[in-house]
Parts: C-alpha cells; sequence; structure tokens
C-alpha cells in the first residue's frame, strides 16, 4: 500500500519554498508571515487576485490557518467580484483593488512578524479553495477543492514537472496562481514537494529571461501556447531550461517542435482542467496517447458511451469534458471536445479542428473561427450559424493568400466568408478565449442586417442635365449618400463595383459589414419591383481610426 501522504501546510518547512529579489523564503519564514496575517484577518474566506507567487501563497496559508478557503476565479470583473463576496461573505485582496470591493492591502513582509513558525496538518476533506472556472465554454462553476485531493495530486505530478532532481528544480511561470493552472503547478507544488517556485515579474518574454537568470537552475517553465509563441519570437536566451510545460489550450505541433529546437528542452503538454485539476501528460511531437498520472483512473459511463468519468484520491468525481479513446488502463487519446462540434449543411466538423488549421496557416500569429450573423438573426436569438468568419491577427496585408491556403484544408461549407484582422484576440490571462468574449466579439462585428431606405429625388441639383431624358442617379451621389449613412471618414476605397443603375425617386437600401481594422463592406440593393434584391453595387473602404 503506497505510503499516505503528508497533509502538512508545508513539507519539509526548513528548506527554500520561494526564490525572491532578496534571496530564498524558506517554509518556516513563511509559516511565519502567515502566522502573523491569520491574526489580522477576520476568519472569512478570501477572494485571492495576488499575481505574485509569495503574496498569493501568503494569503493563502493564512487562509487556510484560519480555518477557512480562498475563491479562486479568472474573472475579475467588479460585477463578478461583488458578487462572490456577497455569496460568500468574503474579504478580497490583490493589487489595485476597485473602491467598491470589500478588501484589504498586504502589508510588507518585514511587518508580518510572528514566533510562531509551526506547521499543521489539515483534514484530507478540508475545502481549501473554491475553484471557478475559466468560462471558454459557458458560464463559470464552483469546484471544491479538498486538501487532500491537492496534495495527492502535486506528488503525482512531481516526476512530470522535475523529472531529475526535484530538490534543486526552481519552477517558473507565465500563469497566474489564481487559475487551476498556475495554482497547481507554481503554488502547491512548492508546498507540497521539495521543489521552489521564483517570485518575480514573469509575463513578458525578458521577464522570463530575467528570472530564470537569477535563481537556481535547473528550470521547468510553466506558460500557455500563447506566451510560448511570443517567446520563440523574441530575441531572448532561456539557458538552464530542464522541461517546459502547457496547458490551458491545445498546442500546436510545430511551435512545440519550434520551442525545442529553440530552448533545448522537450515540451510536455498537462490535460486537465478545473474540474478535474491536472490528471495526464504527454510530450506534445510525439505521436504518443496521454498518460495518466498515478492514481488517476477513467471509466466509461454505462449511459454514455462518449463519456469518461475521472476518479482520483479525495477528489469528487466528474466526467470529462472531452471525447476520448482508451488505450488500455493507463492511456488515452483526444477525440473532440463536447459541445465543440459544429454542423452546417449536413457536414459535420469542430472549432478546435478549423483553429489547428488557422493557425497552421503562414502569417497567422493568433486566430479562431467563429459564426457570422446579421444583426437581425442575433436579435432574433440564432444560434445555429449557417456562415462562417475567422477573426486573425497577422502582420500580413495578403488575406487574399491566407484565404487561398484555407481553401486547401477546409470543406467549402465551413470556408469563413471573411477574414476580420484584429490587434489581437482578447484572451484571459492563461491565453483562453471565452465564450463570452467570443460571443462579444460575434456581435461587435455581426453583419448589419440593413440602414433606413432612401432614395435620391428627382429634384437633387446634379441630376439636371445627367443623361437627359433617361434620368440616372450618379455613382459619387449614391457613394456620397451611403458614406453619409455608415458615419465613414474615408481613409480609402479599397472597391466599388456598379452592378445597376438608380433612377431618380427610386427607393434602394444599403447592408454593410466591419471586416474589423477599420475596414467595412458594404452593397446597395434596390427596393422596387421588378428588380427587388437586385444589387446595385458592392463596396470596401477602410475608414480613419
Amino acid at each position: 500500500m503506497a505510503a499516505q501522504p503528508d497533509l502538512s501546510l508545508i513539507t519539509a518547512p526548513d528548506r527554500p519554498v520561494f526564490h525572491t529579489a532578496t534571496g530564498p523564503l524558506s517554509g518556516r519564514q513563511l509559516l511565519a508571515h502567515a502566522r502573523a496575517l491569520a491574526d489580522r484577518l477576520p476568519a472569512r474566506p478570501v477572494i485571492n487576485l495576488y499575481t505574485s507567487p509569495v503574496q498569493f501563497t501568503l494569503v493563502f496559508l493564512a487562509t487556510l490557518l484560519n480555518g477557512q478557503y480562498c475563491l479562486l476565479s479568472s474573472n475579475h470583473a467588479v460585477s463578478q467580484l461583488l458578487a462572490l463576496q456577497k455569496d460568500h461573505d468574503a474579504l478580497c485582496t490583490g493589487p489595485s483593488l476597485p473602491e467598491a470591493l470589500t478588501g484589504f492591502s498586504l502589508p510588507p513582509l518585514s511587518e508580518l512578524t510572528s514566533t510562531r513558525q509551526d506547521s499543521i496538518q489539515l483534514p484530507a476533506d478540508h475545502e481549501a479553495a473554491h475553484v471557478f472556472t475559466s468560462g471558454s465554454t459557458g458560464q463559470a462553476r464552483v469546484h471544491r477543492k479538498c486538501w487532500g485531493e491537492l496534495v495527492a495530486r502535486s506528488h503525482a505530478a512531481l516526476p512530470l514537472l522535475a523529472p531529475s532532481r526535484p530538490a534543486e528544480t526552481t519552477l517558473l511561470g507565465t500563469v497566474p496562481p489564481y487559475h487551476m493552472y498556475g495554482f497547481e503547478t507554481l503554488i502547491l507544488q512548492s508546498l507540497h514537494t521539495p521543489t521552489a517556485t521564483a517570485s518575480g515579474p514573469c509575463f513578458f518574454p525578458g521577464d522570463v529571461e530575467k528570472l530564470l537568470a537569477s535563481t537556481p537552475a535547473p528550470h521547468t517553465l510553466i506558460t500557455t501556447p500563447v506566451h510560448l509563441r511570443s517567446l520563440t519570437t523574441a530575441d531572448i536566451r532561456l539557458p538552464g531550461l530542464e522541461r517546459i510545460i502547457s496547458a490551458s489550450a491545445p498546442l500546436p505541433r510545430d511551435l512545440a517542435l519550434e520551442a525545442e529546437n529553440r530552448f533545448q528542452a522537450p515540451v510536455m503538454e498537462i490535460y486537465g482542467s478545473t474540474e478535474t485539476g491536472s490528471i495526464a501528460s504527454r510530450r506534445t511531437i510525439s505521436p504518443r496517447p496521454w498518460q495518466l498520472y498515478d492514481g488517476i483512473t477513467l471509466t466509461a459511463d454505462p449511459a454514455d458511451e462518449q463519456t469518461h468519468i475521472f476518479k482520483a484520491p479525495h477528489a469528487t468525481s466528474h466526467p470529462l469534458n472531452d471525447v476520448i479513446t482508451m488505450q488500455g488502463d493507463r492511456h488515452f487519446h483526444l477525440a473532440d471536445r463536447k459541445g465543440d462540434l459544429l454542423k452546417i449543411a449536413g457536414k459535420r466538423t469542430s472549432y478546435g479542428a478549423l483553429n489547428r488549421t488557422l493557425l497552421q496557416r503562414d502569417g497567422i500569429i493568433d486566430g479562431c473561427f467563429a459564426p457570422l450573423f446579421s444583426e437581425q438573426e442575433l436579435e432574433e436569438g440564432r444560434t445555429e450559424p449557417t456562415r462562417m468568419q475567422a477573426f486573425i491577427v497577422t502582420q500580413s496585408d495578403d488575406t487574399a493568400a491566407i484565404m487561398k491556403a484555407l481553401r486547401q484544408h477546409v470543406d467549402p461549407v465551413f470556408m469563413p466568408r471573411r477574414l476580420v484582422r484584429l490587434p489581437g484576440l482578447p484572451r484571459n490571462a492563461v491565453g483562453k478565449l471565452t465564450r463570452q468574449a467570443l460571443e462579444t466579439l460575434v456581435r461587435d462585428h455581426a453583419e448589419k442586417c440593413a440602414h433606413p431606405p432612401f432614395s435620391v429625388p428627382a429634384t437633387h441639383p446634379a441630376l439636371p442635365g445627367h443623361f437627359p431624358g433617361n434620368p440616372t442617379v450618379p455613382g459619387v451621389i449614391l457613394l456620397e449618400k451611403i458614406f453619409a449613412l455608415l458615419d465613414l471618414k474615408v481613409h480609402a476605397i479599397s472597391s466599388v463595383k456598379f452592378l445597376s443603375v438608380v433612377r431618380p425617386d427610386e427607393p434602394v437600401q444599403l447592408f454593410s459589414s466591419a471586416l474589423g481594422d477599420g475596414q467595412i463592406r458594404f452593397t446597395l440593393h434596390h427596393l422596387s419591383e421588378p428588380m427587388k434584391g437586385t444589387v446595385i453595387l458592392r463596396g470596401h473602404v477602410r475608414s480613419r481610426h
């Protein structure tokens, strides 16, 4: 029988737990600071918003010493935090808190002194944290994490994060500790295993380079696909990396291979979720399947052949959000994410598959597929798309070449009707594009259903003498009216094509689409029979920002 893990707040507290700008911080020193902080805090749950590993952990430990738990949420909208405070009677702490929140500021460590440095053991079933899902698949939901589950998972993940010399390994990460991924890898690992975590700015490539150079090797870098892409394109050196860990989103194989060649360290992925925590890993460039951590089991649900149930010591069982295929008891292949299925014209694919195809195209820095709706369709509550678009981040102006490349790999029914260029996607701190953020993009870039009908009267001063006996509205007059309706200060007219003539007093209607990056596509249509619906002209302009 396997030995029961140590349920102390900090295992072997005399060792370094964090490496800081002023030197190593031992577990015993950290406990003394946490004791002093706990004496100042009311016994209430705490919404912990700190991004510094030391500050986050200090608050986490003080909360546990008071018999309470931390609330961990990636959504830092004031309305969300106020709701959490009300629902849990919680305090809030973190840098630059909005005035509307009931919170407290963390004093300097020099003011947090206590003669008590002893650790305690928590019951395995103590609720240590309430962690909220990121909202990438819908409304954020809370999941309660018990101390025994967190301790057991730290030890199960140790061979992945520190494969050779755990007691000498320094962990550093670009992910925040209030997200389940950062919480498990940067905070809990340093509390429960012999590893230590580097605490300091670690978001931009230059930050990572400086923190790695100032802390003991070997290092394991905890990151995401978005951050890893920026690291591979930056002019930095990361010597002493033993391993790179990625999670929170699928990692493209070509990016993993580029990172391995660039930094001379294997790139591993973690499979997991807020609901389950991390449960498996794999090397991205290898064709081998995902391998479960020790102590984790996945069992097929008898009521649903596409569902597998996760089980682990002290953890609440939970169905996976993904469709998987087991290979023996310890390995599996990932098929698709539930709810990711896309059906158009009787054909099926997944958003994940489309996004992988998009991100593999030359010139694409970031991007995603999304439904293309008109404003009227959104007002009617349309949810099933019949047309697609893609939001892209690229330095290339040749979107036609990107569309041509996509046609080689994407079924015509799923081809984007347009590519919307953006300066960046609204991803959260761990690189996820939440459903709420994506829905906002879709609404903001919805096709305008229609502008108010208009006509050019026969008394317009430009008409007399223009095609006498067969009066026709000049194209420049139509464009002037279109730009007025669009409220545009036109920077450049990319194209305009006239397809039909307009007579004086004839009603017409304008339709337009925002393409992003200040670009507008528009069409003008006849409203009178027998030409009703016929396109008069179509064009593409760029407005001044």
